[in-house]
């Protein structure tokens, strides 16, 4: 049976959509209800009439009554044609706008966070990737309609119980009972059903429709040939189906039992009232039209059972609604408002509201971490540990380390997206935890190893790195020729405006190269915009070594005067950064120049030296041969 919580959560989603349009399903729903009833009572007004009329003529009063019942019985069908053709029309409305409520709802949940860990726990991921399958499935386009269907149902059945109460008081309760425990069966046994394959979805069916999703796609068509996967494919998604399905299954079969008590309830309540309504017939206490009125009453409380794919729709659609606002609750900002709403957001529209573009030279930030230790959930080791570190406006800093050393951790928690339990980041002076991140980030400009490559045009794509240059073609330009993409925008056939994806119109894929221009070139970006810190977090990493190098050098001769951080893994790119720190133990453990650090003789010049006998020639030519053989 749908938990009245959900409904409650269904209902705030739906007022959400549009009130004025629940308002009016809602009066459509209850009258669409109320008709079917108003209807049997005309017919059997017309019935009890068509013996007297059809003896007394037309003229005659009970002809009449018969005339006046036909009537009505036509009015109220051409009502209920009427009304159901602007309630259908409403309720499209209504799933238009509970669709955008639930896509903006779950968006603004996501976005809500000022940083990732949130998104990056299992559980919301879990619940995200579940959200995002159900929408996929097509079945809450249908929320309203069958919301407005169990609605009037219902109501028909309450009216066909009222009517019934003239026959005799405990017919209408009985039947009730019937019907509450069919429903009750046949609702715990559809709940139980998709409660499991809820909970199913965010494991074994999410990974069976993925490796389907790998024998349908293109992207693994390739690999799947060459290393003969299919048959894996195959075997791996009906196992993976039939392990989730059999939960499903087996859930359902433990309520088996119930839904036999339900069928045996509607049976007995039924027999009872029926041979209720024949006896007194018998013994002349009931007339012709009522005994049509109480017949077809006595079918209309059906409609107090279970309604079949309308009520499991609805009870699908409340679940999901529960979990929309469960997963925006929970990510909720601590002390604000329950939206959605990122912080910082003006609301006002797609984007928040930012200020100009300065024409001044950006001004370089200060970056500063103070006694900052942080360990990721469901770790016991902490991946910093009390680390501190300053790095002064203009500087040009390089982080290396070991895989694992918190290299990218660090840059995290520069950019806001993490907030450490303990210990200070400060950028220009200022703590990010109390400060506005949307202002605190306009400072900052970032290039991840993962970089985005958005299916949108080459306008987005480098313009993201400023929101307010996306209508500034020069200064787009600009950035994109100091990334040396400038030959780029000249084969592209839209210019500006070509999708950067396959699959749309007038589309391009770019290479691997072209992509990381264009990230370098929104990263520049967001520093014509403003920004006076750029970070480099590995993004040469499938570079060979020359290649890095040359791109690290263009970047620190593009940004010359504005505070860098380079991190790789790759000692020989970083050699003219101002500065180097290792990272080791959660802690800063060398700082200096290149120079500096290989006279030290520590931990940076032994991993410069070993890095640097991987790429000397070869003493023994057959070695050499065998190299580049």
């Amino acid at each position: 049976m749908t938990r009245p919580l959900h409904i409650r959560s269904l209902l705030v989603l739906l007022w959400r959509a549009d009130p004025r349009l629940v308002v009016l399903t809602g009066a459509l729903a209850l009258t669409l209800g109320l008709l079917p009833n108003a209807i049997v009572l005309a017919t059997g007004a017309f019935v009890e009439a068509v013996p007297a009329s059809v003896a007394g003529g037309l003229d005659s009063p009970a002809g009449r009554q018969a005339v006046l019942a036909l009537i009505l019985v036509a009015a109220g069908f051409a009502a209920s044609g009427c009304l159901m053709a602007l309630a259908r029309l409403a309720t499209e409305l209504l799933n238009t706008r509970y669709v955008l409520a639930v896509a903006d709802t779950v968006g603004r949940a996501s976005l809500a966070p000022r940083g990732i860990a949130d998104l990056e726990d299992a559980d919301v991921a879990g619940d995200i990737g579940g959200l995002s399958d159900f929408e996929r499935s097509g079945l809450h386009m249908q929320t309203a309609l069958s919301l407005r269907m169990v609605v009037s149902r219902r109501t028909s059945g309450l009216g066909a119980a009222a009517i019934l109460v003239t026959l005799a008081w405990w017919a209408p309760l009985v039947l009730a009972a019937g019907w509450y425990v069919a429903n009750a069966g046949s609702s715990r046994w559809m709940e139980r059903g998709f409660t499991v394959a809820r909970a199913e979805g965010g494991g074994r069916l999410r990974r069976a429709d993925y490796v389907r999703g790998l024998a349908v796609a293109a992207p693994a068509a390739k690999e799947i040939r060459v290393f003969g996967l299919a048959g894996w494919v195959v075997e791996q998604y009906t196992r993976t189906w039939l392990d989730a399905m059999a939960a499903v299954w087996g859930a359902r079969r433990s309520n088996l039992r119930q839904l036999a008590f339900g069928v045996a309830g509607v049976m007995i309540s039924h027999g009872a009232v029926f041979g209720l309504l024949a006896w007194q017939t018998s013994q002349g206490r009931v007339s012709i039209g009522a005994l049509a009125v109480y017949g077809m009453a006595i079918l209309g409380t059906a409609e107090l059972g279970f309604l079949g794919d309308p009520q499991w729709r609805v009870g699908r659609a409340a679940a999901l609604a529960q979990q929309v606002l469960d997963l925006e609750a929970r990510l909720a900002p601590a002390g604000g408002e329950r939206t959605g709403r990122p912080t910082g957001s003006s609301g006002a529209g797609p984007h928040p509201a930012e200020p100009p573009p300065s024409t001044d030279s950006p001004r370089p930030a200060e970056v500063s971490l103070e006694g900052v230790s942080f360990t990721y959930r469901g770790r016991d080791t902490p991946t910093l540990h009390g680390l501190d570190l300053r790095i002064p406006p203009g500087q040009a800093l390089a982080v290396v380390g070991e895989n694992g050393a918190g290299k990218t951790t660090l840059i995290k928690l520069i950019c806001g997206l993490y907030e450490p339990p303990a210990g200070r980041v400060r950028l220009d002076g200022r703590d990010l935890r109390a400060a506005d991140l949307s202002e605190i980030r306009r400072r900052v400009g970032v290039i991840f190893q993962d970089f985005v490559r958005y299916e949108l045009p080459l306008r987005e794509n480098v313009g993201f790195g400023r929101l307010p240059l996306l209508g500034d073609d020069a200064e787009l330009e600009g950035a994109l020729r100091d990334a040396g993409g400038g030959e780029l925008l000249q084969g592209l056939p839209a210019g500006w405006d070509t999708m950067l994806a396959r699959g749309y119109d007038g589309g391009v894929d770019l290479s691997g190269g072209q992509w990381r221009k264009v990230a370098l070139a929104r990263a520049l970006a967001a520093v014509h915009g403003g920004a006076g810190l750029l970070i480099l977090d590995e993004p040469t990493a499938n570079l060979d070594v020359r290649a890095e190098v040359e791109l690290f050098d263009r970047f620190l001769a593009l940004t010359r005067g504005i505070t860098t951080i380079l991190v790789t893994h790759r000692l020989s790119s970083v050699r003219h950064a101002d500065r180097i720190v290792v990272l080791a133990g959660g802690r800063v453990v060398e700082d200096g120049s290149h120079e500096e650090l290989m006279t030290l003789g520590g931990r940076y010049a032994r991993m410069f030296s070993l890095q640097a006998e991987r790429f000397a020639p070869s003493a023994d030519p057959s070695a050499d041969g065998a190299t580049h053989a």
